[in-house]
Parts: structure tokens; sequence; C-alpha cells
């Protein structure tokens, strides 16, 4: 399996690099992958340049490869960039986790407001333009979380093998856990 701590973020800058890089972190060539997939290896290459989309049929079978494949594909079928792109951040996976809890920590600060703003507010009408500029911040930087929170796990799941693919299935557990317990 690849580290792909050592690769330069920065050079990630669009659904085919990450894709690209889902690849690399099976360890796999993308002939056997078309061959999982059931597709074609052209249609894996014309999506790995950019020249076609993710063939539609194979996009929950590819996201299955890994957490990075997941994100890939809802990237391209939403375009959400800022919840389910890659970061261009140090992907070392101790300054992943300080980032996450700095943002943490803003955000829990900001919706600890969140009752008092939104207090006898039904609708959009009732809020006032500052209301609605701090919960657009609040929205915000939930997003940016969310974002730091899916490319931690990216990062988890492509160095250590966790298996979080199976359990956002709706596995119990991933493969990973179930073997320990059932070892022990």
């Amino acid at each position: 399996m690849i580290d792909i701590t050592l690769l330069d973020p920065s050079l990630l800058e669009n659904i085919q690099d990450m894709l690209q890089l889902s690849m690399m972190c099976c360890d796999r060539p993308p002939k056997a992958l078309a061959a999982d997939i059931g597709y074609s290896v052209n249609s894996i290459y014309g999506a790995l340049t950019g020249e076609r989309s993710i063939p539609a049929k194979a996009r929950r079978k590819l996201s299955q490869l890994n957490f990075i494949a997941a994100a890939t594909v809802a990237l391209e079928g939403t375009g959400f960039t800022r919840l389910f792109g890659y970061q261009k951040v140090d992907r070392h996976i101790q300054s992943m986790i300080i980032r996450l809890k700095k943002q943490d920590k803003e955000v829990t600060g900001l919706i600890d407001d969140l009752p008092i703003i939104l207090l006898d507010k039904i609708s959009k009408d009732d809020l006032s333009e500052d209301d609605l500029l701090i919960l657009n911040e609040i929205m915000e930087k939930l997003v940016d979380r969310t974002n730091s929170t899916f490319n931690l796990v990216m990062e988890l799941e492509s160095k250590y093998g966790l298996g979080v693919t199976e359990y956002m299935q709706g596995k119990e557990k991933s493969p990973v856990l179930a073997h320990r317990r059932l070892s022990s």
C-alpha cells in the first residue's frame, strides 16, 4: 500500500487526481480494478484522464474500493469541493488531528451561541442581517470541519487499511475490528 503522506498535496487539483490516488492506494493495476468493478480499462483510463466521467453504474463499486474513491465519486456527483475535496495541506496524521481539533473548538464555540441566535425565530424573515451572517459563518465552518474529518478518515484508511468503507456500507464494525474481536 502506498504512503500518501509522501505525495505533494498541491498536485491533487481535480477529480482525476483523486481517482488516481484512490487507485494507487489499492496497490492494484487499473486493469485488475476495471475487471473488479466490471468496466473496461478504457472507461477507467478515460475517467483517470478526464476524457469522460466515472461510469454511472461503476460508481457504487468504485466507491467501495476505499474512502478516497468514495469521496471522489461524491465530489464528481455533487461538485461539492468544500465538502468532499482533497485538502492541500500537510497530510501528516498528527497535523491533521491538530487541525481538526482546532476546528472543533472553533465550531463548538459558535454552535454554543446558536440556540440564543435562533430563539423565537421561525423563518429566514425573522433573522436580522447579523443573525444571517453568523449562521452563514457557522455553516461554512461546519462544512470545513466535516471536510477535515473526511480528509483525516482518508488518511487513516489509506495508511492503516482500517476497512472504513465496509463500515459506511452499513456493516456493524469494520473487518479489522471484527477480526480483532474474534481472535481475542
